[in-house]
């Protein structure tokens, strides 16, 4: 079991990244093959950590006081109807686990228009947001039951 220090970083960096609880399992469940946190070993734990900064977290961002560094896409607040920023890192976070190879981007884009008719991430609206990421659960389901 992880130290709690190190427990208090992974369930600090989940809140502040908006991983609903069933991606942040099925992150546990497809890196570290455990259900829990609890379940990490400090080395996983300092793994996961490192994947969450990977992700846009910053561990030192609020404990220093300062401003919190801007995400990726936190610009690009659109209306209500606009996906928000957190859908977005978690479709680009999702599909970098799905496919990882050469022009990531590329084929995020073609998956998108192909499926979705939308030519690029920054112009989901909330709803497509949604099923973009209920489709890519299904793909990652489906390929962990295949291998």
């Amino acid at each position: 079991m992880p130290v709690q220090k190190l427990l208090a970083k992974i369930h600090i960096a989940k809140k502040e990244l908006a991983l609903e609880d069933d991606i942040y399992r099925d992150i546990l469940y497809r890196k570290f093959r455990v259900s829990s946190s609890k379940g990490l070993s400090n080395s996983q734990a300092l793994v996961l950590i490192h994947h969450f900064k990977n992700l846009g977290w910053s561990p030192y961002a609020k404990a220093s006081g300062d401003k919190l560094p801007q995400k990726k896409y936190d610009d690009q607040k659109g209306d209500i109807y606009s996906a928000t920023p957190a859908q977005k890192r978690m479709i680009e976070a999702m599909w970098h686990d799905i496919y990882r190879g050469n022009e990531e981007t590329k084929h995020l884009r073609q998956f998108l228009f192909n499926h979705f008719k939308v030519s690029d991430i920054r112009f989901l609206e909330r709803k497509t947001a949604h099923d973009v990421i209920e489709a890519l659960k299904q793909m990652q389901q489906r390929r962990a039951a295949n291998g």
